[in-house]
C-alpha cells in the first residue's frame, strides 16, 4: 500500500502469513511477528456485523460476512457468495473475487505466496472446474506473487492460463521487473474492457495515487466492482497513510468516481465486503482529518521552531509534530475508541500535512 518506491505495502508486511488449522486454533508464521500481532488484535477488536459467511447463500445488499476479521485468521479461507456465480474469498490479510461460468472459473488477483493455493482450494470446494483465466488488479506483489501457482495449476490439467492486465498494469510489472508470468491480454483502452464466457468485465484506471496502475474492475452483469486498496469497509480505520496514498485529493475523486458506478458488492482486497456507505465514511474520515490538520497548522505558528543553529529541516519537523499532535487530540474524541486509532491515525494526519503543506499558508 505504498506508492511506487514502496511495491510491498501492507501487503508487503503481511505477506507470506500461512494459515493452516484444522482444530480452529490460530497457526500463524508472522515475518513481521511484532507489527502482525499487533494488527490481528486490532482486528478482532472490530464489531460483527450482520450474516455469517456462507457459501450457498447470496448475501443480501447491506450485510456483512460475520466475524470475518476472526473468522480469517483462525480457519484457511472464508468464502462468501455474492450472486449465483460470484464469489469473494477472503485468505488471511487479503481477498481475491471469483466468478464460475459454464466452462472454467475467472479470479480477480492470485494473492500472495502460500495464498495462491488457499484461494484455489476454496474454489475447487465451489466447482470441479479448472481456473482458465486470472486478472491483475495492480503490480504490488502482495495481491500478485501467486500468479505461478495458477499458471501450473492450469498446465497440470493441459489449459494455458489466460493472464490479463490493464497496459497501465503490465508497464508497472515491467518497470519494477516484478518476476511474476507476464499479462497474456492487455487491455489498452482506457476505460476498456473484456469478456469472459458471456460476463463482461469493464476496466478503469483509477488514478487513486495509491499505485500508478490501481485499476478498477467491474463485473458487469454481476454487479461486483473489484477496487482494492482504496478504503476497508468494517474496519474503518484503514492501513497506513490512508492505505498507502500519496496525494488525497486523486484518492477522493477516486472514490466518488466509484460510487457511481453500477454495482452492489465491493470487494476492497481487505477487510469486509464493501458498501457505498463505507466509501461515504472513508471520505468522512478523510474530510475530519483535513479540518483537524488544517486548523491545527492555522494556530501554530512556524515561527517558533525558526532556530538558526539547527537546520531548516529540524524545524520543518518539530512545526509538523506539534501540528500532528494537536490534530490527534481534536480526532480522538471521535476515533479514539477504535484499537487502531494509536497505530494509524498519526500517519493519515502526516500525509494529510504533506499535502497541505504545499498550499496552506503556516
Amino acid at each position: 500500500m505504498f506508492n511506487n518506491s514502496g511495491q510491498n505495502h501492507l501487503c508487503s508486511s503481511f505477506k507470506g502469513i500461512t494459515m493452516f488449522n484444522t482444530q480452529l486454533k490460530i497457526k500463524s508464521i508472522f515475518r513481521v511477528s511484532s507489527f502482525m500481532a499487533i494488527t490481528a488484535i486490532s482486528l478482532l477488536g472490530m464489531p460483527a456485523i450482520s450474516q455469517a459467511a456462507s457459501s450457498t447463500e447470496v448475501l443480501k445488499p447491506g450485510n456483512y460476512v460475520e466475524n470475518l476479521s476472526y473468522l480469517r485468521y483462525t480457519q484457511p479461507y472464508v468464502i462468501q457468495r455474492l450472486t449465483e456465480r460470484t464469489y469473494m474469498v477472503s485468505v488471511t490479510t487479503h481477498n481475491a473475487t471469483f466468478y464460475v461460468s459454464d466452462k472454467g472459473v475467472i479470479v480477480f488477483d492470485p494473492l500472495s505466496d502460500e495464498q495462491g493455493q488457499v484461494v484455489l482450494d476454496a474454489i475447487s470446494s465451489i466447482t470441479d472446474l479448472p481456473v482458465t483465466a486470472l486478472v491483475y488488479s495492480h503490480y504490488h506483489l502482495d495481491h500478485l506473487s501467486a500468479a505461478q501457482t495458477f499458471v501450473d495449476a492450469a498446465n497440470e490439467k493441459g489449459i494455458k492460463l489466460r493472464i490479463i492486465a490493464s497496459a497501465a498494469v503490465a508497464q508497472q510489472i515491467e518497470n519494477y521487473g516484478n518476476v511474476i508470468p507476464a499479462p497474456t491480454d492487455i487491455i489498452k483502452e482506457n476505460p476498456g474492457s473484456f469478456t469472459f464466457d458471456g460476463l463482461t468485465v469493464e476496466t478503469e484506471l483509477s488514478n487513486d495515487t495509491h499505485s500508478l496502475d490501481n485499476t478498477m474492475l467491474l463485473l458487469k452483469e454481476e454487479e461486483v466492482l473489484h477496487y482494492v486498496d482504496g478504503i476497508e469497509p468494517d474496519d474503518f480505520l484503514p492501513y497506513f497513510r490512508l492505505v498507502g496514498v500519496l496525494d488525497i485529493a486523486p484518492l477522493e475523486k477516486a472514490l466518488n468516481h466509484a460510487k457511481t458506478l453500477d454495482w452492489k458488492f465491493l470487494n476492497a482486497g481487505h477487510s469486509n465486503i464493501g458498501y457505498r456507505a463505507d466509501i461515504d465514511k472513508h471520505l468522512e474520515l478523510i474530510s475530519d482529518i483535513r479540518y483537524a490538520t488544517s486548523t491545527s497548522m492555522g494556530t501554530i505558528k512556524f515561527e517558533q521552531f525558526i532556530d538558526p543553529k539547527s537546520d531548516v529541516l529540524v524545524w520543518v519537523k518539530d512545526f509538523h509534530d506539534a501540528v500532528a499532535d494537536m490534530a490527534l487530540d481534536k480526532l480522538r474524541a471521535k476515533y479514539g475508541k477504535f484499537p487502531r486509532f494509536d497505530a494509524v491515525m498519526r500517519s493519515h494526519v502526516a500525509i494529510m500535512i504533506s499535502n497541505l503543506a504545499y498550499f496552506n499558508k503556516h
